[in-house]
């Protein structure tokens, strides 16, 4: 079931749905909620692990996780998230960054597959659906198109999975243009039955 949380619109897009898939999650969230999309993700990656705290993300990873988490956080945010673009991307990239990064969130939210959990901008936890998010950034700067269609799937409904991952994949571009290059992690195999993914409560 998608939960309503608020209706939001952004001077980036025309409209976004009004209904919301997003809800703030709580602390010590386990990974296992992400394990069921293992088995579809391709091999080769530079790790095993899969992170489970700011602590363990790389500089890429934090800015990916950042900007999602403030433009999920609501409109009165997005000035903010326009000034650190500008900062962190080329003078050229800046821009198309942010209207990627846009799209794709509208996107997920107009076509998730459940409630899509998310922590506070300042949270040092990562949830399952934040860590997917960053996968999928990774495997697409990496060329792992089918890896990233399989995480897609985990987080939108099939109909959505192609105008997420496109300007995901543009919001990579943007990235890899400046210098953001996120590790490609995979997991290792496990016979652990997968748990089935569930809504989080507010922090």
């Amino acid at each position: 079931m998608i939960i309503t949380r608020k209706k939001a619109k952004t001077d980036l897009a025309n409209e976004l749905q009004a209904k919301s898939a997003l809800k703030h999650g709580v602390c010590g969230v386990s990974m296992r909620e992400f394990a069921e999309v293992e088995s579809r993700v391709e091999q080769g990656g530079e790790s095993g692990h899969w992170p489970t705290s700011i602590q363990e993300l790389s500089e890429g990873e934090r800015l990916v996780l950042w900007a999602f988490r403030r433009w999920v956080s609501g409109r009165e945010h997005l000035p903010m998230l326009a000034r650190e673009f500008d900062r962190q991307f080329r003078q050229s990239e800046a821009r198309p960054a942010l209207i990627a990064l846009d799209a794709a969130l509208a996107g997920l939210t107009r076509h998730a597959r459940r409630t899509i959990v998310y922590h506070q901008p300042c949270c040092a936890c990562l949830g399952a659906d934040e860590v997917c998010l960053i996968s999928i950034v990774a495997a697409l700067q990496n060329d792992a198109t089918t890896a990233a269609r399989a995480m897609a799937q985990w987080l939108v409904r099939s109909e959505g999975v192609d105008g997420f991952i496109t300007a995901l994949d543009d919001f990579a571009d943007c990235l890899t243009g400046s210098g953001h290059d996120l590790p490609y992690r995979t997991r290792p195999r496990s016979t652990a039955r997968p748990a089935r993914p569930v809504a989080l409560l507010v922090h």
